[in-house]
């Protein structure tokens, strides 16, 4: 909600609670009681204070025997709408102008309460109605400046669209993901290993591009589109170039505390120009806020992989987690687990099939307005589902994923990125161990 918004509406509060006293001064309320005047006295003092949870709270401890008073129901909807309860604010104002319907401020805070909520169709037809009643000169500028607030908003609810470009340079140290031995063991025969099997670094640039666009059906409703593709050069190993390209379609919705989304993808990747690998599936996640900031979220993955150069490592991917986390203005902290299923499609690649539990966590801490700092974690447990042809056992592995990124944003537009990532792969045939550093530096441009 806009500075105007949120300025309007403490004045419309203020000038309410000053109206609703003096209506109990004149013997309008039709609950007298030394109780009642007890609890509206504490309302309007937490109010005041600005201690809103407080102030709803005692609010709430007191609908079931003052609900329908005017002068209650005005000061519970000023309280519920500062702690996001908006159905809870709409139904008490509504109640409020059953008794009184030419009620300005109630009518006025209803719009806004419907804007909140991003219903800005029912809080235009609402403020426009305002326009045609006996206003002050305060509270018609008021009504106009939310109206034009909305309107702007509105037009922007319905669609938007977002281009993001960047660029960066850096070092990886194991491109290939190669061994770190020159040789292996195989049966007590030491085996040479040749330079594509071995570790090997280099430089890299990357270019990037990402495309986003919504469009919003109702207030709780949208459809969402992501493009993103990157394109990576290498100074020297061009074999391991690569394109990128991944299209995601969704449906999400999203209502006070909780939200819901599905969707399908399409991804491609190709190495030295030619198309490596292709997938695609289906997705979907809740979330759900359960207590103040902290959250818990459900997510579920079904994927189909084909290796266009060897149909041996074409896999299915069923992957399922969940974890819990807390938000803040200035931190994100998350926690997660799960498990995926990878089984090759056919049988003669079935040793490259594989399960594996994971766990991992993030966070996100905003050190200054244009600085956010982002660390995460992840540990895998790796059980492979077949005896491998060559080596005569199966495999088993632990890989380890550390990453660490800093962002800082010039302005709307303009930002740069500072990343460096870290993985170490224990397998129990040592061939397929490997370490690897990566780290880059780069600009981003949004518009």
């Amino acid at each position: 909600m806009s500075l105007v918004l949120r300025c309007a509406r403490l004045f419309v509060a203020l000038i309410a609670c000053c109206a609703s006293f003096l209506c109990l001064a004149q013997g309008n309320s039709t609950t007298t009681d030394e109780a009642f005047k007890n609890t509206i006295s504490e309302i309007h003092t937490a109010l005041v204070d600005k201690n809103y949870p407080s102030a709803f709270t005692k609010a709430e401890q007191g609908l079931e025997e003052f609900a329908g008073d005017p002068n209650f129901d005005f000061l519970y909807a000023q309280a519920a709408l500062e702690v996001a309860k908006y159905d809870e604010a709409i139904f008490a104002l509504e109640r409020v102008l059953v008794n009184w319907p030419d009620h300005v401020p109630s009518h006025y805070l209803l719009g806004l309460t419907y804007a909140k909520q991003k219903n800005y169709g029912q809080a235009q037809q609402i403020l426009k109605g305002l326009l045609s009643a006996q206003l002050t000169p305060a509270m018609r500028g008021n009504v106009e400046q939310a109206l034009e607030s909305i309107e702007t908003r509105s037009s922007d609810l319905e669609e938007s669209y977002s281009h993001a470009i960047s660029l960066a340079l850096g070092h990886d140290s194991n491109v290939n993901s190669g061994a770190l031995d020159d040789r292996v063991v195989i049966g007590g025969i030491p085996f040479l290993l040749d330079e594509t099997s071995q570790k090997t670094a280099d430089n890299f640039m990357r270019f990037r591009y990402n495309f986003k666009a919504k469009w919003q059906q109702t207030q709780y409703q949208a459809w969402k589109l992501d493009v993103d593709y990157s394109d990576q050069r290498h100074q020297d190993t061009n074999d391991y170039d690569r394109y990128q390209g991944t299209i995601r379609v969704g449906y999400e919705h999203k209502k006070d505390n909780a939200a819901f989304s599905v969707g399908g993808q399409f991804g491609v990747l190709t190495l030295d120009d030619d198309t490596y690998q292709q997938d695609f599936g289906l997705y979907g996640s809740v979330q759900y806020y359960f207590s103040g900031n902290w959250f818990t979220a459900l997510s579920a993955f079904a994927f189909s992989q084909n290796n266009v150069q060897d149909r041996n490592l074409d896999s299915r991917i069923f992957t399922i987690q969940g974890g819990v986390g807390h938000s803040s203005e200035l931190w994100l902290v998350r926690v997660d687990a799960g498990y995926t299923w990878q089984p090759a499609r056919y049988d003669e690649g079935e040793h490259y099939g594989r399960d594996y539990d994971f766990i991992s966590g993030s966070v996100s801490h905003r050190t200054s307005q244009n600085s956010l700092l982002s660390f995460k974690a992840q540990y895998r447990d790796i059980e492979h589902r077949a005896i491998h042809p060559f080596f005569l056992e199966t495999r088993n592995e632990e890989l380890v994923i550390l990453n660490l990124n800093w962002r800082y944003q010039w302005d709307q537009a303009w930002s740069i990125d500072v990343s460096a990532s870290y993985y170490d792969k224990h397998s129990s045939i040592t061939l397929y161990s490997y370490d690897r550093t990566e780290w880059f530096t780069g600009v981003r441009y949004e518009f």
